[in-house]
């Protein structure tokens, strides 16, 4: 390889992973990362987050994309990661419903099965309806609030549909419908309930008060160096972060 060659693939980065990255956030990201830098992304994945996780771990993708939490054992495995934002879940329910809130507690109750009827929660005595995307579809949305709300507990009895977008097309057409889904996909005809006494605000989320988030991460093989580095100092600026900010949380 000339010297010219390898200077080129030095200047070209590489993206794998999450879709909410890497549909959201990664292409115009890169494409300002590259008017001013000249830095440019050869590839941006969207094969899920746990591929382009293993994808940088093994040197074939610059940047990894995780929408979840990483585990010890992940953070060992890399050289660095970096939270660009986050993405907060909404519980939706519809615009009748009058229930003001709920707490992670009865959130349980409700997706667990054990309770049936919106009268248990101060609303109309009509039976809840519970829509998911399909459970065992490997979705994240259906993992992270397994993990944050059920704490390892069993969904009870749910209307499984093929994505988010299904199941909020549902709740605004049926008054006891609730489900849980990223608030980037809200929609007329629903609203977002506070949850432990906090709505899903940006201010919220950032202070730590709303509990329903998920971070989204880049992770790298190796300690970020060059225009690696350069990369996710730029995802932390400004100009990136509006980017994220216009369907997440930004970082900061």
């Amino acid at each position: 390889m000339k010297t010219g060659d390898r200077k080129s693939a030095a200047r070209t980065l590489s993206y794998e992973g999450a879709t909410t990255i890497g549909t959201n956030v990664m292409p115009e990201a890169a494409a300002l990362f590259r008017a001013r830098t000249g830095v440019t992304f050869s590839c941006i994945g969207g094969a899920g987050a746990d591929a382009g996780f293993k994808a940088a771990v093994e040197g074939r993708a610059t940047f990894g994309g995780v929408a979840r939490e990483l585990t010890d054992e992940e953070k060992a495995r890399v050289g660095g990661y970096e939270v660009i934002g986050f993405d907060v879940m909404g519980v939706f329910v519809n615009v009748e419903n009058p229930v003001e809130g709920l707490t992670r507690a009865e959130l349980k109750e409700i997706f667990t099965g054990r309770a049936t009827s919106w009268k248990e929660f101060k609303g109309p005595d009509r039976t809840i309806t519970v829509y998911s995307e399909r459970l065992s579809g490997g979705r994240a949305t259906v993992k992270a609030f397994k993990d944050m709300v059920l704490g390892g507990e069993q969904y009870g009895p749910v209307k499984e549909r093929e994505d988010a977008t299904d199941c909020l097309r549902d709740v605004a057409t049926d008054n006891g419908g609730i489900t849980a889904s990223s608030m980037s996909f809200a929609i007329p005809g629903i609203r977002a309930l506070p949850v432990d006494g906090s709505a899903p605000t940006r201010g919220a989320v950032q202070r730590g008060a709303y509990p329903l988030k998920r971070p989204l991460i880049l992770v790298t093989k190796d300690v970020p160096t060059g225009d690696t580095k350069a990369f996710l100092a730029f995802m932390l600026a400004s100009e990136a972060q509006a980017i994220v900010a216009r369907k997440f949380v930004p970082a900061k």
